[in-house]
């Protein structure tokens, strides 16, 4: 078959015949040059699609009505669409309307599309993904700066903006954004992924520990706001009270491990000494000197913090 008809088949959609034949240089170059078309078309398409989501999530971020209303218009158009008559999209809205058409779900779906607008502007450059942390961590205290509007529907913003009806709504799907955090409350993929990487130097060890420090308040706070409010004896909450006896305590440890490996080996040795006798009995006890005794020895500690409570506290503050 000649290059030039075998082009034209392609491009018209035409079977070819099943007689045996080999690519020649031509018909191969022919091919690429068709996939780069076809490559650049869906580009296009692709820029299109996320310029339109771009101006209605900017639109509708502006206040808490307007990103409940472009919600509707997003479940009506993914779940409804094919309801004729209407009667089932108004039955919808009345129960939403009477049951689930809440402050803490419109503030939390605005907090929604504010992520999901930094996420798109990620998806443009995603070479320079770590230049967006201070707009994430921005985001993430807009979060908790409303954390008392949101009790109830703080899990929403832990879900990611790719799972949205947003995202079915204005066909966003996969960004190809491996190591970026997809919900604006992910706290440990924000803080490793984003925050602490490029503060993990010996320059930069204060603003490691004001990062930790930060991290540390915020997982507090989620257990504080959104933890059960059963109280103990001593009147503080069953949640606040592990948080304080056993997940603080190993997130302090955390933090001087990193700070240790960061290069402030002798204050955070210091104080690994000191926290261990603060905190005698604590169930990582044994763990926290044979890992210490490992760091100050130069050798790689086993299982590490991080792994052992990863994503303890959020899940308690639901």
């Amino acid at each position: 078959m000649k290059p030039v008809l075998l082009a034209c088949l392609l491009m018209s959609g035409m079977s070819l015949t099943a007689t045996a034949e080999e690519l020649s240089p031509v018909d191969v170059q022919l091919l690429l040059d068709k996939l780069e078309e076809l490559r650049k078309g869906e580009k296009g398409r692709r820029e299109s699609r996320f310029a339109v989501a771009r101006s209605a999530f900017a639109a509708a971020v502006q206040s808490d009505a307007a990103a409940h209303a472009l919600y509707l218009k997003c479940i009506e158009k993914v779940r409804f669409d094919d309801d004729k008559s209407g009667q089932a999209w108004r039955d919808w809205k009345r129960r939403h309307k009477e049951r689930g058409d809440t402050p803490a779900l419109r503030r939390a779906l605005r907090h929604q599309l504010a992520w999901f607008l930094l996420t798109l502007d990620v998806a443009e450059q995603p070479e320079d993904m770590m230049d967006f942390a201070p707009k994430a961590l921005e985001r993430l205290d807009a979060v908790f700066a409303d954390a008392e509007v949101l009790r109830g529907e703080q899990s929403r913003l832990q879900e990611s903006v790719l799972s949205t009806v947003y995202a079915s709504a204005y066909a966003v799907g996969n960004l190809g954004l491996d190591e970026w955090p997809m919900g604006p409350l992910l706290m440990t993929d924000i803080y490793e992924n984003l925050i602490l990487p490029p503060l993990r130097r010996p320059a930069k060890v204060e603003q490691l520990r004001s990062a930790w420090i930060r991290r540390i308040n915020y997982e507090g706070l989620m257990v504080e706001k959104w933890g059960s409010q059963t109280k103990t004896k001593s009147g503080v909450t069953v949640g606040m009270d592990r948080y304080l006896t056993e997940r603080r305590p190993e997130m302090i440890w955390e933090m001087e491990q990193d700070l240790f490996r960061a290069g402030d080996e002798k204050g955070a040795a210091l104080r690994m000494l000191t926290h261990i006798e603060r905190y005698l009995g604590h169930r990582n006890e044994t763990r926290w000197i044979e890992g210490f005794e490992a760091l100050i020895k130069g050798e790689l500690p086993g299982e590490t913090a991080a792994e052992d409570n990863n994503g303890t506290t959020e899940q308690d503050g639901r």
